[in-house]
């Protein structure tokens, strides 16, 4: 039955991208315990996809649905899990705008309006990003009160790498893949699939379809991140690297990390010791409760019914 909806979806993506959304009829596709995903849900989805990612017309109708689909349960599975610890709450409107605009200008549009108007394009506009930015604020919320105190940061270490007045400070255009092994799959061919798929659609595309990172609906671009930002160990990999090349797997809580360089810049400046520590314990952290957050859900999502219809 679900392949039959999947094929009817695709025709209704192919025949009307550009008409209005109530052209579509709405079918139910996936209950994700009690809440509902429908053919509009997707096709809302995909264009918001499209709209700020347009490389995923490279790909095939039916990794599309998929990749749409993946991405409402992923949202469903932590909405749910953020209404029984936060009812009511409404993050600062300023702080949401100013957010916005923020990513915006990381997605290449020189301000919200620009944004704004190309998302329009796609009968959607800013509310449907602030949706997701007020739901990732808060599932950030609670992935801080439940496992900041498991976070382990060594400070001697990072005082003892912190000894030059000045330094030459790397930062880097990023990109990840995040992922898991199914049952009985190794290491090795996981990889082998992964490079066979980069090679033949691209990093960002593969991030698309197998990244199970937030960062997966926008390819897995994660911005410029400073070296001091990263562990001993990326940075090794990372040093090592040309640009536009990739790492191989790196462990991680809760999977394994493929990092991309997409750009690389340097620049001298002079090291105020404190305020590189502060910077450099706020990397660390974010980093390991970003890998929380990936065991956090994947058990959540064990827990929830999904079905397909």
């Amino acid at each position: 039955m679900m392949n039959k909806l999947k094929f009817i979806f695709i025709i209704i993506f192919i025949f009307f991208f550009n008409l209005n959304v109530c052209a579509i009829e709405n079918k139910i596709l996936v209950k994700v315990d009690n809440e509902i995903i429908t053919t509009i849900d997707i096709f809302k989805e995909t264009q918001y996809l499209i709209a700020i990612n347009k490389n995923i017309q490279q790909l095939p109708k039916n990794q599309i649905f998929d990749i749409a689909k993946e991405s409402l349960i992923r949202i469903k599975i932590k909405k749910k899990e953020i209404k029984k610890y936060y009812k009511n709450i409404i993050p600062d409107e300023d702080i949401i705008n100013n957010i916005v605009t923020n990513n915006a200008v990381k997605l290449g549009f020189n301000s919200l309006n620009d944004f704004n108007k190309h998302l329009s394009k796609f009968d959607l506009n800013t509310e449907i990003v602030k949706d997701r930015l007020i739901n990732e604020i808060l599932w950030n919320k609670l992935v801080n009160q439940k496992y900041l105190n498991k976070v382990v940061i060594n400070k001697d270490k990072i005082k003892e790498e912190i000894n030059l007045d000045k330094k030459i400070i790397k930062s880097y255009l990023l990109s990840e893949i995040v992922f898991n092994l199914s049952t009985g799959e190794t290491l090795e061919k996981k990889f082998d699939d992964l490079k066979k798929q980069i090679l033949q659609s691209g990093f960002e595309n593969t991030a698309l379809i197998n990244s199970i990172s937030d960062s997966s609906s926008s390819g897995g671009k994660l911005g410029w991140i400073n070296e001091t930002a990263l562990n001993k160990n990326i940075n090794e990999q990372l040093k090592n690297l040309k640009v536009k090349q990739y790492t191989k797997p790196i462990v991680i809580s809760g999977g394994f990390l493929i990092l991309k360089k997409d750009d690389i810049q340097e620049k001298e400046i002079k090291i105020d010791k404190g305020k590189e520590l502060e910077r450099r314990i706020s990397g660390e952290t974010n980093e390991q409760l970003k890998r929380f957050s990936l065991i956090y859900f994947n058990k959540i999502k064990k827990d929830t019914k999904i079905y397909e219809l």
